[in-house]
């Protein structure tokens, strides 16, 4: 007698089969991945884009203060005296509006030092500091102390811990 063959239509899946599903999900899981860090980066770059030009803007706009500001010390230096002269810059520059930034000038020692602050975006400022020297005994008409950012927005600590809730 003869075997009749039979005619099924078993599907089988072969492991070729499995390693090729496996590779496209884990293509697409990649692709993923790499989309996510590159917008990821571009976000990163354009905050430090807009940063790096904010101080920029503030560095150009205190080296023009500070050539006023040497102006300003050379010009006293010709017209007062000796011991006048530390008073007369101190009077001059204290309160004094430059390029629409307040002057303020500390006499707390024998020698006054200028400073200033100049907004460099929305929480930080470029604060610069200088130190009028004695024109006689010196090359220069001020040292720079600080030319630093700062913050100008109050540190608010966030100290809550939530690990687990709690139940009643």
């Amino acid at each position: 007698m003869k075997k009749e063959k039979q005619d099924s239509t078993v599907v089988n899946i072969g492991s070729s089969s499995l390693l090729v599903i496996f590779l496209v999900l884990c293509l697409a899981t990649f692709a993923i991945l790499s989309l996510s860090s590159a917008q990821s980066d571009y976000s990163f770059a354009g905050r430090l884009a807009a940063h790096k030009t904010g101080y920029y803007e503030a560095s150009t706009k205190a080296e023009v203060i500070t050539g006023e500001i040497d102006r300003i010390l050379e010009e006293t230096a010709a017209s007062a005296s000796g011991t006048a002269y530390f008073s007369t810059v101190a009077m001059s520059l204290d309160g004094a509006s430059l390029e629409g930034v307040t002057i303020s000038c500390l006499t707390e020692s024998a020698l006054p030092s200028v400073s200033f602050q100049i907004p460099c975006g929305d929480s930080q400022a470029l604060q610069v500091t200088l130190d009028v020297t004695d024109y006689t005994s010196e090359d220069t008409y001020y040292t720079i102390r600080a030319w630093q950012v700062i913050s100008t927005r109050e540190w608010e600590a966030d100290d809550t811990l939530n690990l687990a809730p709690v139940g009643d």
